[in-house]
């Protein structure tokens, strides 16, 4: 599964998915530019971890790094990240511990983070 940001805009997507018992399931984000904030909420029917991690950081992972996000949820979970790099991102619902398989709704929202404006000069006023 997945979804694309929308470049200088907000994108948003819901998914509900089942998580058998002993597997993952992952949500992919594509081509988030850097400075993207995601807001995810998570709404399950049992004990899940979840983490939000760069496609880079998944394919070729160093021993200290350490995903965006991580936590694990019980019934209920929102958190927000603003993205380090323009990547593709996965949200990584992890079912690996349970012993019954989990009903999972995710709901991701991305917005890009305006850039400022450039300084007006004021009339008269040279460039440096």
């Amino acid at each position: 599964m997945f979804f694309t940001a929308a470049p200088a805009a907000a994108a948003e997507a819901a998914v509900t998915v089942e998580v058998p018992p002993g597997q993952s399931k992952t949500i992919r984000v594509r081509s988030a530019p850097a400075g993207t904030v995601i807001a995810v909420r998570i709404v399950t029917s049992g004990r899940l971890l979840v983490a939000l991690v760069g496609m880079k950081q998944f394919k070729q992972p160093k021993p200290d790094a350490k995903p965006l996000f991580r936590g694990v949820v019980q019934d209920k979970l929102s958190f927000r990240v603003t993205l380090p790099e323009t990547d593709d991102y996965l949200l990584v619902l992890n079912n690996r511990g349970g012993k019954e398989a989990l009903s999972v709704e995710a709901e991701l929202r991305t917005l890009r983070r305006p850039q400022p404006a450039p300084r007006q000069r004021a009339p008269g006023e040279e460039k440096a």
